[in-house]
């Protein structure tokens, strides 16, 4: 969140689960309220005292650095559950753990927020008797940690994780399988001297990032902005952009530096292999200068409370319409509006995929590749009681034509894979040529 001004009072969002004590200005508490529980939210609650919190009381909206504002109610006293007997947690003295505390908490969680029970077909309220019985109170934090990873390791959501009160990751899964790590697993079988799988995966991708350049147009220099986007020149007059991430990295700022360049090419390339996620508002930013009119990318919706029923009852749809970057005399003088490839894997999470959305709407691309990761939900972060967080995906993003990627990622054109260890033996990079051949036609 930036900077905002506080308001006063005590508020509640509409879905997500979020109480804001704003009534002493310079001390707002942020809790998670639930059918079951309420506790304050440490890793909110800090970047509330930090930044602030901006809610409009006119329009009854709260700006929460999300996409779209949460609306909220005016409540005239903090819920008896937060005030009289919230959940003890890891601050108050003499706090004592409690795994079956903890795995309530966590299973209400889900219950009350995660979107894709449906179509998971999961009921919440006997999962979590089933799983509460794998604990008791001689459980430590290590064997509820490990409890934890195996729930979410046969959830398999993106954007489901656990971490601990600094941010550490303690539990992740990818939405499916990644086939990379099997091709990975033979090469190490083969390569002993490279003594773990990510010594094996730096390897391999130190070789492919030499092997990309090895394309590039030896008359117009590459260069790297942001440590983030890597611009370079291909055979044909083609432009290659690869980017990193899509966290803010004066994003406008190098759109505005790299678009006259682009449009003096034939093509793009953007390769998306090896991205993070981020921002959607930053994806849609980079989108916003390769459109010429308002183009509806996407819509979404987010879950609401529905408790242990395991039903997901959904809030009213919202279109995400992506706007032409300004005309002003600080714009480039045109958008990109030519042929774009765009290169992914299963490696492509979240905003990253939310931009490919935005690609998808747009004329002239193509998507090779892989598959895109499949988790495109807002992680909505919660407290536990013992101080770890748990993120889980209570969004669900919707393409124009009315179907959901999640789980599945967005379908390529043309199939293929990444890494490529035999394309790397050979030094080539096969996607990249065919984008090639492509922007040629």
């Amino acid at each position: 969140m930036s900077s905002r001004t506080i308001a006063s009072e005590i508020w509640q969002t509409i879905g997500y689960g979020y109480i804001f004590d704003l009534s002493e200005l310079n001390s707002p508490i942020i809790y998670d309220i639930g059918n079951n529980f309420c506790l304050p939210n440490h890793f909110l609650t800090e970047e509330a005292l930090q930044n602030g919190v901006a809610i409009n009381e006119a329009t009854r909206q709260l700006d929460f650095d999300k996409l779209f504002t949460l609306s909220v109610t005016k409540l005239d006293n903090l819920p008896k559950a937060c005030s009289d007997y919230a959940l003890t947690t890891f601050s108050a003295p003499g706090y004592v753990f409690s795994a079956t505390q903890i795995l309530n908490v966590f299973f209400d969680n889900f219950a009350e927020h995660y979107a894709f029970s449906d179509y998971k077909n999961i009921d919440w309220k006997q999962v979590k008797l089933d799983w509460l019985k794998q604990v008791n109170e001689y459980t430590t934090p290590q064997q509820l940690q490990v409890v934890i990873d195996r729930f979410l390791a046969s959830l398999r959501d993106g954007h489901a994780l656990l971490f601990d009160q600094s941010l550490n990751r303690l539990s992740y899964y990818s939405s499916r399988a990644i086939e990379a790590k099997t091709r990975l697993s033979t090469f190490h079988l083969n390569h002993p001297e490279y003594l773990t799988l990510t010594d094996v995966y730096r390897h391999i991708y130190n070789n492919w990032t030499q092997i990309i350049e090895s394309y590039f147009n030896a008359d117009f220099p590459h260069y790297e902005l942001q440590n983030n986007f890597l611009y370079g020149r291909l055979e044909g007059n083609i432009s290659y952009l690869r980017i990193a991430s899509f966290d803010e990295y004066d994003t406008e700022q190098v759109l505005q530096a790299l678009i006259p360049q682009i449009n003096e090419t034939n093509g793009l390339v953007i390769d998306l292999r090896d991205t993070d996620g981020g921002s959607d508002k930053v994806a849609l930013a980079i989108s916003a200068f390769l459109i010429n009119e308002p183009l509806k990318v996407s819509s979404k919706h987010f879950k609401l409370n529905s408790g242990e029923n395991s039903q997901d009852i959904m809030s009213e749809t919202r279109d995400i319409v992506v706007y032409p970057f300004s005309t002003s005399t600080s714009a480039p003088s045109k958008p990109y509006l030519g042929k774009i490839v765009a290169i992914t894997s299963q490696h492509t999470p979240s905003a990253a995929e939310v931009f490919l959305l935005a690609l998808q709407a747009r004329d002239n691309v193509s998507i090779i590749g892989e598959n895109s990761s499949g988790a495109f939900s807002d992680a909505l972060t919660k407290a536990l009681p013992n101080g770890w967080g748990m993120t889980l995906s209570n969004e669900s993003y919707i393409a124009p034509e009315g179907k959901s990627f999640e789980f599945v990622g967005i379908p390529v054109d043309e199939a293929f894979e990444f890494p490529n260890i035999s394309d790397i033996k050979n030094r080539k990079d096969s996607a990249l040529e065919h984008a090639i051949s492509l922007l040629k036609d």
